[in-house]
């Protein structure tokens, strides 16, 4: 088993561009079912993560509007050192350990490219399916 195994790659992910407006950000995850998507910049690379939590301080703090009554960047509330993105040749216990932290991984490559996700549901079903592999061994036996 590798991180191949385990990734969603970045066409199949959400993610967010650190140049959106907060409001055109909030709009776009409005819908879905996530309480945290990643960042990218504008050259591919991965920025940080970004929570349903960081939108409702922003709102709260009044950052979601600059002095000109504008939208502010999205880069504006992102908090970069939360939720770090591993490379993609990283061992699986390093992710195993994020895991259990995080709802999902970030996964780089060697230019800090964004290149998808390592979810907790794809942690556990791999654990459950190697669990279900050795029962059936075991029972063959």
């Amino acid at each position: 088993m590798n991180v191949f195994q385990l990734l969603t790659p970045k066409s199949e992910t959400m993610y967010l561009e650190e140049e959106a407006t907060i409001a055109a950000a909030m709009d776009q995850i409005r819908n879905t079912t996530y309480t945290a998507v990643p960042v990218i910049r504008g050259d591919g690379t991965y920025a940080g993560t970004i929570s349903e939590g960081d939108f409702l301080w922003a709102f709260l703090d009044g950052k979601d509007e600059d002095t000109k009554g504008h939208s502010a960047p999205l880069s504006s509330i992102l908090q970069p050192g939360r939720n770090p993105a591993v490379k993609i040749d990283v061992d699986l216990n390093s992710i195993f350990s994020e895991a259990m932290n995080q709802n999902f991984v970030p996964v780089v490559d060697d230019r800090n490219m964004f290149i998808g996700i390592i979810t907790r549901k794809m942690v556990i079903r791999y654990f459950l399916d190697t669990y279900r592999s050795k029962c059936a061994d075991l029972r063959e036996q």
